[in-house]
């Protein structure tokens, strides 16, 4: 006669193992871990006790793996493409020096950068004022060292492009790409090329920054991108995240997400529940239905299949997007995210390997 006992793991040793059980011979479960007299404390009422902890154990163990795996290969793409990037730079400098019979440091040296002005200053300062607890005069010198450091960054990799572009210069590396699915409120076509999926925060204020940047690559790609919108509230940084994605999975339930969508990310400052309920009041909901999703927590699944996705891949942070599968975080550029879809639209027009 045989015992059968559930285990998360297989040991080949034992008789068989299949589909994570184990069938161990008879008697087995009578094995001794302790005793109490003559009475003894067996494997099976060991297992009774701590197989829901040991599972809960190995379960934790299995994600921070799987996380530290996908950082892993995140930080081993992303080393590669920095150094192959770095490697095309130099190939079309040394070709561009030769060509001009010079030297790459002289070369190098003649770009120049434009001048940074007082209104590049103003400019600069009047866009974050609201960031910037300094007086103009103060702040000036890091302002101007700042600006110069971007206008000399701007200029030099316009002149690479540049070069790029003349010795054509394509990188045909395999980018690396994780399953990620596109589920959620969407903008733009859906037959687009080019899919994104971003998880954001809409009380982080790195993504509300990065909410303009958003839409100016929807209006600079109409029909060729698609942006697929999740959540991911980071609640012990930001105590309103989470009813702030209740609300928009509440909007979003009367076909009004995006509209709810922009003006949490313009007024980032109220973001409470009577704030969120004058938004909705504001954008047209019906307000009964909205406050009644809002304050019964009928969202709160949808934003918790978000969240668990999000674990599931790792991510620790807002804005996070994934173009087509690639993964980037951070509040990039409008020019770095053009750049990306760019080589995304390519990649779609090459013929396919044999």
């Amino acid at each position: 006669m045989t015992n059968v006992i559930a285990r998360p793991y297989c040991v080949a040793i034992l008789s068989a193992c299949w589909l994570g059980v184990w069938i161990l011979p008879a008697g087995a479960e009578e094995a001794a871990v302790a005793k109490i007299g003559n009475k003894i404390v067996s494997t099976e009422d060991l297992d009774g006790r701590a197989g829901a902890k040991l599972n809960e154990q190995r379960e934790a163990y299995e994600l921070h793996a799987r996380q530290l795996k996908l950082n892993y290969d995140r930080d081993r793409q992303a080393l590669l493409e920095r150094e192959l990037s770095g490697l095309i730079d130099e190939r079309v400098l040394s070709l561009e020096a030769a060509a001009h019979k010079t030297t790459v440091a002289a070369l190098s040296a003649s770009i120049r950068a434009p001048a940074v002005s007082d209104a590049d200053m103003h400019a600069l300062y009047d866009a974050n004022r609201t960031q910037i607890a300094q007086p103009f005069e103060k702040i000036a010198p890091q302002m101007r060292e700042f600006l110069e450091k971007r206008a000399k960054d701007t200029t030099q990799r316009a002149f690479l492009d540049s070069l790029r572009a003349k010795y054509q210069a394509v990188t045909t590396l395999d980018p690396a790409r994780e399953t990620v699915a596109a589920t959620g409120p969407q903008r733009g076509s859906e037959h687009a090329p080019v899919t994104i999926v971003e998880f954001s925060d809409f009380q982080c204020p790195f993504c509300g920054r990065f909410a303009p940047v958003m839409k100016a690559v929807l209006e600079k790609y109409p029909t060729q991108v698609r942006l697929v919108y999740r959540n991911l509230p980071l609640t012990n940084l930001h105590a309103n995240a989470e009813h702030a994605a209740e609300a928009g999975m509440c909007a979003a339930a009367q076909g009004k997400f995006w509209d709810m969508h922009d003006v949490m990310f313009a007024e980032q400052s109220t973001l409470g529940l009577d704030a969120l309920k004058e938004k909705a009041k504001r954008i047209g909901l019906n307000t009964a239905t909205f406050d009644e999703c809002l304050d019964s927590g009928q969202s709160r699944e949808a934003v918790l299949h978000d969240f668990r996705a999000a674990e599931q891949l790792g991510l620790t942070g807002t804005p996070t997007l994934y173009i087509n599968g690639r993964y980037l975080t951070g509040a990039v550029t409008l020019e770095e995210l053009s750049s990306l879809i760019d080589d995304e639209l390519r990649r779609v027009s090459l013929p396919a390997r044999g």
